[in-house]
């Protein structure tokens, strides 16, 4: 399991990207790996067009999953709040809530991890995940 996770980062972080942000179906991909790297089965996403690409990619989503898509900053805090590990595509926002961001650096996706989130959520990530991502300050 850990080999499929190392090379499916490993095949999405090779991807060049000329957008600022993430395209959402990157995103999704990313979202279906962390989901195999915590052993969730889907997220809570209250956006519908983002909702429909993670459900396109084989994601069950429900606002009852402990993992959370915040599509935008008004989201973060209450998503936190309820206990969630909150997943954003804005590295800002890592500040006011956010566990794992999701974002574009150098042409190429990248992961970022607030610590101190991820350990408020309860939940724990692969060594997979923790090793390949940067942390935020």
């Amino acid at each position: 399991m850990t080999r499929v996770v190392h090379a499916s980062i490993a095949f999405i972080l090779t991807l060049g990207l000329q957008a600022q942000d993430l395209a959402p179906e990157t995103q999704a991909k990313f979202m279906k790996i962390l989901l195999s790297s915590t052993g969730q089965f889907g997220f809570a996403c209250a956006d519908a067009g983002f909702k429909g690409k993670l459900e396109a990619n084989g994601i069950a989503v429900s606002d009852g999953f402990k993992m959370a898509w915040a599509a935008t900053e008004a989201e973060v805090k209450p998503l936190k709040t309820a206990g969630k590990l909150v997943i954003v595509p804005k590295l800002a926002w890592l500040k006011t809530g956010g566990s794992i961001a999701l974002v574009e650096e150098a042409g190429k996706p990248q992961i970022y991890l607030n610590m101190a989130n991820v350990k408020t959520s309860g939940m724990t990530l692969s060594d997979t995940i923790i090793k390949m991502a940067k942390k935020a300050s």
